[in-house]
């Protein structure tokens, strides 16, 4: 059965779908952390004019081109396949997470075309292969590919407003994967993504790519926070809004963002990313040499102001498949910001987004208290709610922590006195958000605690930060969770341990200190 589509050429504009019910967008965070590290973005594209030979021709109009399956592996189990690699220069670099993405306009098996005077038919032939949440990834050292299941973002297959190109996104976890791979650097091969080949209305396009965080001591604290969904992005704008972060104290701001987006054509304008310049609550078109105001994605592989030429075929028109990282202008920042923006828009080329992630260096203090253990739950841990968060907390922030609870209802200031009531002091100790334990080899006391962490070179960061401010922390390890608790007072008289509280309360950096009362039974 064939399925006729018809596009009438009056005007250029026309090749672009206007649906604005289907503009709605829905994007989620994906992920967010807080670590010293940054992130990588790998990829490539499995459309091109030649299964193996890269295209550099910018002069034709996506659906001008005849799409073929790049496949580059030589294998008869694969109808598609192309390459990318990773090259960290931090070899005893932590992988914290990876995902792998993969999309397509994919509304049949294969397209043709016929060009008369005013108008050009499309014609599609053959069904969809399924399942398009499947596809192969091989990693660096590995001779074979393993298979991959995915998560389904969007598909517009059958989708009113979305005949034409029916694009469908993916994505899955790989992180355990890489982490099984002998080398984190080198090259990576998804095959079998799935697209139409031959001539679709408004042009093929189809790709994959690797998003993937990770930690290195060496490098300075950043938020990571990565979002995914889908948003056909036609003669409108849509918002992501960014934060839970605060930027350095002082200093340049050093930010980046990561895009994927779907049938961004080089032959069309008018498609343009945003972002918000807090000091005036206006919005800044971002840019560089490869990416204009007007043509911002231009189905181009991109790093900075250059292509990334690590991956097989090394295309410079990746035909509608759009990646990039690029720096964020600090003119944009202001020191201590704590949220922002970016914009998806476009007048002509429609497009359609689905992956973007934020990377920034932020105040190193809040970096800390973002790593720190919730002391709420310090006392009250199992051993295996201990193991968990010892591997999570200090990569991701982690949803399964339970929240603090809420503040205590203010009341009237307990009075001092010489003899304190048991009333007064229950009063006293809830106000100072009380634990208590017994600690063997532990001076018996009531300790004021800063901070808790279950990294011993966060404690260390911290302490220096205490001493910075005029303290002389203490630090010692809870044996039951094997987490550092770090002190800055100590003593066996509660209203001395009180007035000491309320004067280091008053802080900022201490706003969150908490009471644990030790071996006082």
């Amino acid at each position: 059965m064939k399925v006729l589509l018809r596009l009438i050429l009056v005007l250029i504009a026309f090749q672009v779908s206007t649906l604005h019910a289907q503009d709605q967008a829905v994007f989620n965070n994906a992920s967010s952390h807080y670590i010293n590290g940054d992130a990588v973005l790998i990829g490539n594209n499995i459309l091109g004019a030649h299964e193996s030979k890269p295209l550099n021709d910018f002069s034709l109009l996506n659906d001008q081109i005849r799409m073929k399956y790049i496949d580059i592996d030589g294998k008869a189990s694969t109808f598609s396949s192309s390459s990318a690699s990773i090259k960290i220069k931090d070899t005893s670099a932590r992988v914290v997470s990876a995902t792998l993405y993969w999309a397509a306009v994919y509304p049949f098996a294969k397209g043709t075309k016929r060009e008369r005077t005013d108008e050009i038919i499309y014609y599609g032939s053959g069904d969809r292969k399924t399942p398009i949440t499947r596809v192969l990834l091989k990693t660096p050292g590995s001779k074979d590919y393993k298979e991959v299941d995915g998560t389904l973002l969007f598909d517009g297959f059958e989708q009113e407003g979305f005949e034409d190109s029916a694009p469908y996104f993916c994505y899955a976890d790989i992180t355990g994967l890489i982490k099984e791979s002998e080398d984190l650097n080198g090259e990576y091969m998804v095959a079998n993504v799935k697209a139409t080949e031959g001539f679709v209305s408004g042009g093929g396009a189809a790709g994959w790519f690797i998003f993937l965080v990770y930690e290195s001591e060496s490098l300075p604290p950043k938020y990571i926070s990565s979002f995914h969904g889908f948003a056909s992005i036609n003669d409108n704008a849509v918002d992501i809004g960014l934060t839970d972060f605060k930027t350095v104290e002082e200093g340049e701001i050093k930010a980046s963002l990561y895009v994927a987006a779907l049938e961004g054509d080089s032959k069309l304008y008018q498609d343009r990313m945003e972002i918000l310049k807090a000091t005036d609550s206006s919005f800044v078109f971002l840019s560089n040499k490869l990416r204009p105001v007007k043509n911002f994605f231009n189905g181009k592989i991109t790093s900075g102001e250059n292509y990334i030429t690590d991956r097989y075929p090394n295309s410079t028109n990746a035909l509608g498949f759009d990646l990039l990282k690029m720096k964020v202008p600090n003119e944009v920042f202001y020191n201590d910001q704590t949220e922002t923006k970016i914009r998806f828009s476009t007048r002509a080329d429609r497009y359609y987004a689905f992956f973007t992630a934020f990377s920034i260096e932020i105040n190193d203090i809040f970096q800390l208290s973002k790593e720190a253990i919730d002391q709420e739950v310090l006392t009250e841990t199992t051993s295996e709610e201990v193991s968990e968060i010892n591997n999570q907390k200090s990569d991701i922030v982690d949803e399964q922590i339970p929240e603090k609870v809420e503040e205590v209802e203010k009341e009237e200031e307990p009075v001092l006195t010489e003899t304190l009531s048991e009333e007064e002091k229950i009063r006293i100790e809830k106000r100072m958000r009380k634990r208590e334990m017994n600690i063997p080899g532990m001076n018996k006391g009531y300790y004021l605690i800063t901070n808790v962490f279950s990294k011993p070179s966060y404690a260390r960061r911290w302490e220096a930060f205490v001493k910075s401010k005029g303290y002389e922390p203490y630090t010692f390890v809870n044996p039951r969770n094997n987490w550092l608790y770090i002190s800055v007072y100590s003593g066996s008289d509660l209203s001395e341990t009180y007035k000491n509280y309320n004067k280091l309360v008053k802080l900022e950096y201490f706003e969150e200190i908490w009471m644990f009362k030790i071996n006082m039974d």
